[in-house]
């Protein structure tokens, strides 16, 4: 089961960008799904952010400098960006997301070293995934989705931004 996670963590790096936690309980299913069965298990979770913090870490040194973390996310940012016509609000995103990069960097640095390990990137990562996983089952699933826009609709969505 364990090679079978890596072996779909590896096939998804190279058909998708690293991608952090999203604050969507549905397009986090379907950023992290590396085995394409509907759902994200904490194992499969904990392979693609092992895979997402290799891919980040460039010099291999088994940390992130704030210099790996920016630029990795700024090469994503740019292609998002892309798809915005009109270049004077691509270049105020761009500016408010790179502030916001460096910002989490400083969140995630929790021992303020000026680098984030691996455990750094991944307690951040099981936060969120927590977060997801509304009827604490271990896994992400439609049911989590639905159980997080029911409480979107009842005023209770608590630290999401949207279900």
């Amino acid at each position: 089961m364990k090679k079978t996670l890596i072996l779909a963590a590896l096939l998804a790096a190279t058909a998708a960008p690293a991608l952090a936690a999203s604050h969507s309980t549905a397009t986090f299913i379907e950023e992290q799904d590396l085995n394409g069965d509907g759902k994200v298990s904490l194992e499969e979770f904990k392979a693609g952010r092992a895979l997402e913090f290799r891919k980040a870490d460039f010099n291999e040194d088994g940390s992130l400098s704030e210099a790996e973390y920016v630029g990795e996310y700024e090469g994503r940012l740019m292609a998002k960006l892309s798809k915005i016509g009109d270049p004077e609000k691509r270049a105020e995103e761009q500016q408010r997301q790179m502030r916001q990069a460096k910002v989490r960097f400083g969140v995630l640095d929790t021992d303020k070293n000026g680098a984030i390990s691996q455990e750094e990137y991944l307690a951040s990562g099981l936060r969120m995934f927590g977060l997801h996983d509304r009827d604490k089952d271990g896994a992400i699933t439609h049911k989590d989705v639905v159980l997080a826009e029911a409480a979107a609709k009842n005023g209770k969505g608590g630290e999401f931004v949207n279900p």
